[in-house]
């Protein structure tokens, strides 16, 4: 057993590889408060940008079984070519990437206005890094798109509904761990971890909201004799 004390797993050199990444994963995951506590806010990002990578790769190469190889897949009842699918797991890493740099940008936007003792932009992308460990747990289960073309009736219904809960209950809990993070690296309180990442989404979704209507009303417009 690991003591509460000293680094993280993950940044311990006396852990060995995978020991380390599944300690940490399960660490951040069932107590992000003493997780973010032990966690070395001035060592090197590339520790955390690393199992950043991994859990994506992870969470891709889970995507890519359920929809190809498992009895749950996708390729034959959506019309999902396999060229595709591999196409999507190299391309996961990169675009998770960029995500991260761009959520990292807009969180620290408001660090800086909410966090008068802030660390550097380089905390605020390591809580995000350790925080996507919690997505794992739902790439462990079958989509639930997938279970269309192998369940029926109720057994379909069932599914669909205890997937679209546990997808609720991951995105609130990787919010709270993110909140978790956050108030430690940047000694704020809570409601203001709690801001700082959910105003960000806020936006987010406003703004794709309103991309989507401007979408639609060029398409009625288009459609509309001169």
């Amino acid at each position: 057993m690991r003591q509460a004390t000293g680094p993280v797993a993950w940044e311990d050199e006396s852990e060995s590889f995978p020991a380390n990444l599944a300690l940490t994963w399960w660490e951040c995951l069932v107590s992000p408060d003493r997780f973010f506590r032990r966690v070395s806010w001035e060592g090197p990002f590339s520790r955390p940008l690393l199992y950043f990578l991994i859990v994506a790769i992870m969470a891709a190469l889970l995507g890519l079984f359920w929809f190809v190889w498992s009895p749950w897949g996708g390729t034959e009842y959506f019309g999902v070519t396999l060229e595709f699918q591999l196409l999507s797991f190299f391309l996961t890493p990169f675009a998770l990437l960029l995500s991260l740099g761009l959520i990292s940008l807009a969180q620290h936007l408001f660090v800086v206005l909410l966090a008068p003792e802030r660390q550097g932009l380089g905390a605020t992308a390591t809580v995000l890094c350790y925080a996507s460990g919690v997505g794992l747990v739902k790439a462990f289960v079958p989509p639930a798109l997938g279970m269309a073309g192998f369940a029926s009736g109720a057994l379909r219904t069932s599914y669909l509904l205890f997937y679209v809960t546990l997808f609720a209950v991951v995105l609130a809990w990787y919010v709270i761990v993110q909140m978790a993070g956050l108030r430690e690296a940047h000694s704020i309180t809570t409601g203001r971890a709690a801001a700082i990442v959910l105003l960000p989404m806020a936006i987010g979704l406003v703004l794709t909201v309103v991309l989507a209507v401007v979408v639609v009303a060029l398409g009625v417009l288009a459609d509309l004799p001169v």
